[in-house]
């Protein structure tokens, strides 16, 4: 079973920490050619990452992905076993899909000094993505109940994606008001099945930040 992506992607991180949780059973690679050679395309037309491929098996897209490796690689299961349960996990998934990873991916995009109202409306819509996940969120230093979840591995990356580009864009107190969230979020961050995971990931966002941030200077050395 191979991943295919770079852990820079918080979707492509996402489905690393699920691996992760799972105890391992899924290798990680960049796709020979990249994302956008005809064989990738073929067997994923939309020339997005990740992409799992399991034998036959090839499937895009984080969510459906996660779902998959929790049903098929050994370990303990990351969804609970009630009714109730595995929707409260689906819903906070749900939520950081729908109401954290937009507008938070639209604030990374704008600079500093860009349009101030559409920097406005992404910065309120993040917050109130943190909020909701605040009010599902439970207050056991799990997202729910006593042990990892997919909403465990699903929302450290649109969480950390939230609170990299508050900072940039300097809103302070990115935890302030979200006791549930600040105690979760250093609790997964020092949870020791998914440490070694999520130093990979830290060092790769690292490093592709560096990258960009060269490229920038290179180009706006030639622009003279």
């Amino acid at each position: 079973m191979k991943l295919y992506g770079s852990l820079a992607s918080p979707f492509v991180a996402r489905c690393w920490l699920t691996v992760a949780a799972k105890g391992g059973g899924a290798d990680l690679a960049m796709y020979d050619g990249g994302i956008k050679s005809d064989r990738y395309l073929a067997l994923n037309p939309m020339g997005k990452m990740p992409l799992l491929v399991d034998g036959d098996v090839s499937m895009p897209e984080s969510g459906v992905i996660c779902e998959y490796l929790d049903e098929t690689l050994p370990g303990p299961a990351l969804m609970p076993t009630d009714v109730a349960g595995q929707a409260r996990v689906r819903l906070l998934c749900r939520i950081a899909d729908l109401y954290v990873f937009p507008p938070a991916l639209s604030l990374l995009r704008l600079p500093k000094d860009g349009d101030a109202e559409t920097i406005e409306t992404a910065r309120i819509n993040t917050i109130a993505g943190l909020n909701h996940i605040e009010h599902f969120l439970a207050d056991t230093g799990f997202a729910y109940g006593a042990s990892l979840t997919l909403a465990d591995t699903t929302l450290h990356g649109a969480v950390g994606l939230a609170v990299l580009v508050m900072g940039i864009h300097g809103m302070s107190g990115r935890f302030e008001g979200r006791p549930k969230l600040a105690k979760w979020w250093t609790a997964v961050n020092e949870n020791a099945t998914l440490k070694p995971a999520l130093d990979e990931i830290e060092v790769s966002v690292r490093e592709f930040r560096e990258r960009r941030a060269a490229e920038a200077a290179t180009k706006k050395a030639a622009a003279g």
